[in-house]
């Protein structure tokens, strides 16, 4: 009974991590739609400085973000404790995201088919058509890499608010490495599971990316957390 009860409670933090990061990459998405690109301010640079919102929020309120949890998930020694193995640990994160994301990207995907044609609906679909990989060498291969650095950064900005003392550095290790990740175009698993709902961009090309995704995002943060275990 204890064991369920652990296994929902981490579902619906999990849930509500991935509508954080729906969250961001609304505002995200906002910025594109809204500020006009100019000499003096770019709604890239804008966007991707709102982003961090996001991860800002699954930090403070402790939520589980599969991206925040996969870099250290195999030196976590409460997890024994509570009854639960690594694995199944991180599917039940990886589903709770997926379903908030999921739930928020329906919500904009309604917005948009009721205002079609709007700067915000154009927005919301060349952000979930830029996440909707053709299968070949060249998009397969951007596709990994960038994933790769996006769970190097996202590991780094967990990282930074989790050791440094203040709230104003928490907030600068969150927001600089994320703002980097999301205005290179990296790819973050959570945040595209969001995009591609929200654009209707439901199709094999989409679900092929997400894995990939995943699979990069993982091994970003893994890779960079076995030099960092050791100093």
């Amino acid at each position: 009974m204890q064991g369920m009860k652990n296994r929902l409670n981490v579902f619906v933090f999990a849930i509500l991590a991935g509508a954080a990061i729906a969250l961001g990459g609304t505002l995200f998405i906002m910025a594109k739609a809204w500020i006009p690109d100019n000499p003096y301010i770019s709604a890239s640079l804008v966007g991707s400085l709102l982003f961090p919102v996001g991860l800002l929020l699954v930090c403070y309120l402790k939520l589980n973000l599969y991206t925040g949890k996969i870099g250290m998930a195999f030196r976590n020694k409460k997890l024994d404790k509570k009854g639960l193995n690594v694995f199944e640990w991180l599917f039940i994160i990886l589903v709770g995201n997926a379903v908030g994301a999921f739930a928020i990207g329906f919500l904009i995907y309604g917005l948009t088919f009721i205002d079609q044609g709007s700067s915000f609906s154009v927005a919301v679909a060349s952000t979930g058509h830029s996440r909707a990989m053709a299968f070949d060498f060249e998009n397969i291969f951007n596709m990994s890499y960038k994933s790769v650095l996006c769970g190097m950064l996202v590991y780094i900005a967990i990282y930074l608010f989790n050791r440094l003392p203040n709230h104003f550095g928490k907030v600068v290790g969150v927001v600089v490495p994320i703002a980097f990740f999301v205005f290179c175009g990296f790819q973050h698993c959570v945040a595209n599971m969001f995009y591609i709902v929200a654009s209707g961009e439901w199709n094999a090309n989409a679900f092929v990316g997400l894995l990939i995704c995943i699979l990069g995002n993982s091994l970003g943060a893994l890779a960079l957390d076995l030099f960092v275990k050791y100093e």
